[in-house]
């Protein structure tokens, strides 16, 4: 009974990170409500939380205005070549679904599919942009170049990644109120299974994810 009540204990430990996300989880919310600050509060999040999956996360309020301050140029960057990718492959993807649509056929089924998968692969190093900066802090040209290493070479994380993803729209679609919530739980359990990948290719697996170790090529 005693180690059921134990604040040293495994599972109030759980709670204890969970109730740092969740709180985190709405200075994200409030922070990125002009938009443009979305890259910045999405580095930050990712930064407590990957350092909440080594045991080395400091207080939400500190650790979020340090990091937001810390990254927020790149993570703005990140954000608008992101934005523009989306509307690029958006534009893309309704011209090949007109063309499929009025020619059909095999060239329109290879056109619309080329589309599909560049997009995909493209959404695919999205997830691992913002956990990069937050803990290597690579140029952008590196990030870029990474996230795309890391995606095709972890597919099963990148699957698991857009299944949770997933979830969370369902989420949001019945229970849109707590839409940061969602968020949060995402950015959370996601940290552990990114912090697995970033180990992998680091130099030193022993540091840890929360040291600045390069990546290999």
């Amino acid at each position: 009974m005693y180690h059921l009540f134990n604040p040293e204990n495994k599972f109030w430990n759980f709670v204890g990170k969970l109730t740092d996300a969740a709180c985190m989880s709405i200075l994200w919310a409030v922070v990125s409500l002009p938009l443009f600050t979305f890259g910045g509060t999405t580095t930050a999040f990712y930064e407590f939380c990957l350092h909440q999956a080594s045991n080395t996360e400091g207080g939400v309020w500190r650790s979020f205005f340090g990091s937001f301050r810390k990254h927020f140029k790149k993570a703005l960057l990140l954000w608008l070549i992101q934005l523009l990718g989306l509307a690029f492959f958006a534009a893309d993807l309704l011209a090949a679904w007109n063309f499929f649509r009025i020619q059909g056929g095999v060239a329109g089924i290879a056109i619309l599919g080329a589309c599909g998968c560049l997009a995909l692969i493209f959404l695919s190093c999205c997830l691992y942009l913002y956990p990069m900066l937050a803990i290597f802090d690579f140029p952008i040209k590196k990030l870029l170049h990474d996230s795309f290493i890391m995606a095709m070479g972890n597919l099963h994380v990148t699957v698991t990644l857009f299944v949770m993803l997933a979830l969370v729209a369902v989420a949001f679609y019945y229970v849109s109120g707590l839409f940061f919530f969602w968020v949060g739980l995402y950015i959370f359990f996601s940290s552990y299974l990114i912090t697995g990948v970033f180990l992998k290719y680091a130099r030193d697996p022993e540091d840890g994810p929360d040291g600045k170790e390069q990546l290999e090529a």
